[in-house]
């Protein structure tokens, strides 16, 4: 009768080794935590440099120069670049990599059409949802901004500005139209930026917030739709005439001296 084998012993002991320690469960989360952070504010640095087009339209962004620059890896870098291109401000080419995504007075067009449909359907159910209180804040912020309008940069401005609509949308109590309206912001900020410091905006701008918050505090629902629509449309003419601005300018810097 054939005697059964002994079993076989642990290979790391049989060789002699320890087993690989591993990392601690607590160790392992404070360092994706500490990736995501990076990967967070490199985002948020590619994405001020997107909005100011310090990349030219149609520039390649060039990988490993820009990682030396910041000081990171490729797998970050390129986990930002990624998140910039979803929201439209790069486009990848296969084999080629990224680019800044050309200026198309279409898309700023599509845009704005997107503001004022993604607005109108905050205001109208603001109107129902806001409580008093949640409308009067938002009147005062902007009351605030008035009163410090002389000594504010056009940049410090158009950020207010935002930040108003930001409120505005914020009283429907729907957290999907705030997050796409914050990304149809960026992406016209430049133009919007522009305009801020070419046109009589300021005073426009007054006036149409100050009355369109009035408006949803007394529960006119018709009256604050109509009164937004014509305050982002004149936006839009004025934006759509700045990106021709920038389409052509841009055009000219290309052409051979």
């Amino acid at each position: 009768m054939k005697t059964t084998r002994s079993a076989k012993k642990n290979v790391p002991e049989a060789l002699g080794r320890r087993p690989r320690a591993t990392a601690p469960a607590g160790a392992r989360a404070a360092r994706q935590t500490r990736d995501e952070s990076s990967v967070i504010r490199l985002y948020l640095e590619l994405r001020d440099r997107a909005m100011r087009y310090d990349l030219r339209p149609g520039e390649r962004v060039n990988e490993q120069e820009l990682g030396r620059e910041l000081g990171v890896s490729r797998a970050p870098l390129r986990e930002a670049l990624n998140r910039l291109e979803s929201e439209g401000f790069l486009q990848f080419v296969m084999n080629k990599g990224f680019f800044r995504k050309p200026i198309r007075v279409e898309e700023v067009f599509d845009l704005y059409q997107v503001r004022v449909a993604l607005e109108r359907r905050a205001v109208f159910l603001a109107i129902d949802r806001a409580s008093d209180e949640e409308i009067a804040a938002v009147r005062d912020y902007w009351t605030g901004i008035m009163t410090r309008a002389r000594e504010m940069s056009p940049e410090e401005m158009l950020l207010a500005d935002e930040e108003f609509h930001s409120q505005l949308v914020a009283l429907s109590h729907n957290r999907e139209l705030s997050a796409f309206l914050e990304q149809v912001a960026r992406r016209i900020h430049v133009a919007r930026h522009i305009d801020v410091e070419q046109s009589d905006w300021n005073e426009r701008a007054f006036n149409s917030h100050a009355r369109i918050i009035e408006q949803i505090a007394r529960r006119d629902k018709d009256a604050a739709l109509q009164s937004l629509t014509e305050h982002i449309e004149m936006s839009l003419k004025r934006a759509l005439d700045i990106t021709k601005e920038m389409t052509a300018r841009f055009f000219l810097q290309d052409m051979p001296k």
